[in-house]
């Protein structure tokens, strides 16, 4: 196997990999958070003020964030995504993976007639496979999500982790 010597540009900073994990550090963005070692949540929110908002909402805008990291060398990175996404609305509450920024996978709410307009539903756990065959090194994964909107957010949530690195 081929083996990364230079560091990766991920997100402006340039990384070196970890053989035990065989990728990079991850770098957050905006409201993405680490949960556990190769475990991030993504972005969590509930919504602010409008007459549609849910009272108990604490955010004035759309609440999105991202993480970014770099694969050492492989052939295969298989990611597990999760959440719990509002029902009001279609095409909000997105989660989009991307590799060498190409999207792998897309998933955004889709409303449910009659449903309680709080309501809100679990979505995943979504295996990602991304196979990786255009060059053995230097691969750049981005998880990013996004409410789309301020409103109705009812505390929605996506979710990721590494599942494997081969």
């Amino acid at each position: 196997m081929a083996h990364l010597i230079a560091p990766i540009m991920v997100g402006g900073f340039e990384m070196c990999c970890d053989p035990a994990t065989r990728r990079t550090a991850a770098v957050l963005i905006e409201s993405a958070s680490e949960m556990a070692p190769s475990e991030w949540e993504i972005f969590r929110s509930a919504a602010y003020g409008d007459s549609e908002s849910n009272p108990r909402a604490d955010s004035e805008e759309p609440v999105g964030g991202t993480v970014v990291f770099g694969i050492c060398c492989g052939t295969q990175v298989v990611l597990e995504v999760w959440g719990e996404i509002e029902i009001l609305n279609t095409g909000f509450d997105w989660l989009e993976v991307r590799l060498n920024g190409v999207r792998q996978f897309y998933h955004e709410s889709t409303e449910i007639t009659g449903a309680d307009p709080w309501g809100k539903v679990a979505v995943g756990p979504f295996n990602v496979t991304i196979n990786l065959d255009e060059r053995p090194c230097g691969h750049i994964i981005e998880i990013e999500g996004s409410t789309g909107d301020e409103i109705a957010n009812n505390d929605v949530w996506w979710r990721a982790k590494v599942v494997s690195i081969s």
